[in-house]
């Protein structure tokens, strides 16, 4: 189960990058309200946890805090490339 759990959250954190890597912002908001459904259904179907308690809370706020960092990986690795695409020396 934890193994599942623990693809699911690394195939979301690949899409929160692949948004970042494309600049697509809109994409990235589907994205992470999606991630932050699935945590809440998570926490409330399975470990009967109320979606406002503290413990709650804060798992909300890792779960964001998880794809901004994917965003802000994906969009500076769409920098390094297209700055490496960039500096290339043609003949």
């Amino acid at each position: 189960m934890y193994l599942m759990l623990l693809a699911l959250l690394a195939v979301w954190m690949l899409g929160c990058g692949y948004a970042g890597y494309a600049r697509r912002f809109g994409l990235f908001a589907v994205i992470l309200c999606g991630g932050i459904a699935l945590n809440t259904a998570w926490m409330v179907l399975r470990l009967q946890a109320h979606p406002l308690e503290g413990a709650a809370v804060i798992a909300h706020a890792a779960a964001v805090m998880y794809g901004l960092g994917a965003l802000g990986t994906g969009w500076l690795i769409s920098r390094m490339t297209r700055a490496f695409r960039d500096s290339r020396v043609g003949e």
